[in-house]
């Protein structure tokens, strides 16, 4: 029988649950539990929240029968089957984590949570003393993670070796840079970066990232249709979307065989002195010259107020500034990517920077540190 387990070691089985009575149930299984027995005693709707990362926050109702639909089209996907063991590592107040739960409730598989942190499979010296259940002998089957816990991931060999013995991994919730899609070559489990949002219950395409499969464009799930508005924006209607199109501000464009190109958001196209940049292509392009200097920062492009242009085009990098000789040589090199108006008028540097509760930079509140 399916159960539930926590890093240190407290087993419950599913259809046991009774969070409100099971005595002594760690804090940390607690929300799991709660949304376990929710689940197991017929809740017909859940509620769960958008991350607010491209608008305002705001609360869907999730249907029971699509949750199910959406649980078994991804064990169907990535070869899960019952008896497998998941591995929750995101909040499960967002869809990532929720989802999570859902589809070891449904699909009748283990599953082990852990606090979100940055590097889920760290050591038990690493995490106060408390001991990491991943890292003690159970063998996780499938995990879902964002690029930065991926990042840190690659760099802890004892990890890696965890990953190693997965199914299938899927990464969502931000872009995947060039240089962290080359560093997953070095994984034998397949990794797939997923297109998904909370209003389509999670992932509705993928594409994979690592391995002699890799794809450049993303793939839609078994009965999702994707077409493009008037704007060049991605359209879903899928029976997630109770078969009606669910209009996106992702600009796409869609190949002969059916997979799509993302190429940024609308929201994050800047108009500098009549110029159209689309960020996400400016974020692409000094990535490749990051991979190229050997380094790999925190960065992002923004369009800040400017008198002259309107708008003015900046990159913001996490860390100590740069000397003028490493910024010439950046913009050397980026300038042989980008067209004149398309290079950064301005690099800035910051402490930190800010990330939303799902591991997205905050582009606007990190701005204001400037």
């Amino acid at each position: 029988m399916p159960s539930l387990i926590s890093y240190i070691g407290y087993s419950i089985d599913f259809k046991a649950i009774n969070a409100k009575t099971i005595p002594g149930i760690p804090d940390e299984l607690k929300p799991a539990a709660e949304l376990i027995s929710e689940w197991f005693s017929g809740l017909h709707t859940f509620e769960i929240q958008t991350s607010g990362s491209t608008g305002i926050p705001k609360t869907i109702k999730l249907e029971r029968d699509k949750i199910v639909y959406s649980a078994r089209q991804t064990a169907d996907a990535f070869g899960l089957e019952a008896g497998d063991t998941f591995l929750c590592c995101l909040g499960l107040h967002y869809i990532a984590g929720f989802m999570m739960v859902m589809r070891a409730s449904v699909c009748d598989c283990n599953l082990v949570i852990a606090p979100p942190l940055s590097n889920p499979l760290r050591k038990k010296e690493e995490r106060g003393g408390v001991e990491n259940e991943v890292r003690g002998g159970w063998k996780i089957d499938f995990a879902s993670f964002v690029p930065l816990q991926m990042e840190n991931m690659l760099n802890d060999p004892g990890a890696v070796k965890i990953l190693n013995g997965m199914k299938a991994i899927l990464v969502g919730g931000a872009p995947v840079s060039d240089a962290l899609e080359e560093k997953l070559q070095s994984l034998t489990v397949p990794v797939f970066h997923t297109y998904s949002m909370t209003e389509t219950y999670t992932h509705v395409a993928y594409r994979q990232l690592n391995g002699n499969s890799n794809h450049k464009s993303y793939h839609p799930m078994p009965g999702v249709k994707i077409s493009l508005d008037g704007r060049g924006c991605i359209v879903i209607n899928s029976f997630l979307t109770d078969n009606k199109p669910l209009i996106t501000n992702d600009i796409g464009e869609i190949l002969t065989d059916g997979s799509f190109n993302l190429l940024g958001r609308i929201d994050n196209m800047i108009n500098s002195g009549g110029v159209k940049i689309q960020l996400e292509k400016i974020e692409k392009a000094c990535g490749q010259v990051f991979a190229a200097l050997g380094v790999n920062p925190f960065f992002f492009a923004a369009g800040i107020k400017d008198e002259k242009l309107g708008e003015k085009l900046v990159l913001v990098i996490e860390g100590e500034e740069w000397g003028h000789e490493m910024i010439n040589n950046f913009n050397d090199q980026l300038s042989m990517k980008l067209s004149k108006y398309e290079v950064p008028k301005e690099i800035l540097f910051v402490d930190k920077t800010i990330l939303t509760r799902t591991g997205k930079i905050d582009r606007q509140k990190t701005l204001k540190l400037i």
